[in-house]
């Protein structure tokens, strides 16, 4: 038999509930909208449509960058940007789904793509 809190655990993942609620919270705190839960429902109503955004932008990731290569040497290891996709994501992010090797170097440029990509990947929703 199934342990019950292990399903539940699996369904929220599965349907990246905790990340959607990550995203409206940041959404409200940010924005602080008068109506919020009119904000919400509108929010929820776009996300349907077009996914939802992420508040890091490709500058944030490039000031990100700066703060890993420590040394100014232009690249920084894969294990350096898994940490910074996990302080955004959480413990279990990985840039390994979207193509960065374990013991890779990356430019600021790979690092911003995979970045992105990697943000983009763990939007709850996404346009069909």
């Amino acid at each position: 038999m199934e342990d019950p809190r292990a399903k539940v655990e699996a369904y929220l993942e599965n349907n990246k509930i905790p990340q959607l609620f990550e995203a409206i919270t940041a959404e409200l705190l940010f924005y602080k909208p008068e109506k919020p839960r009119e904000y919400i429902v509108k929010y929820l109503e776009n996300a349907k449509l077009t996914g939802t955004s992420t508040l890091i932008t490709e500058q944030d990731l490039d000031t990100m960058f700066g703060m890993f290569d420590i040394t100014k040497r232009g690249v920084v290891t894969a294990e350096q940007a898994n940490r910074a996709l996990q302080v955004i994501l959480g413990p279990s992010a990985d840039l390994s789904e979207v193509g960065v090797a374990s013991g890779a170097k990356l430019s600021k440029g790979e690092f911003v793509d995979a970045m992105a990509q990697a943000l983009k990947r763990a939007s709850p929703y996404k346009q069909p």
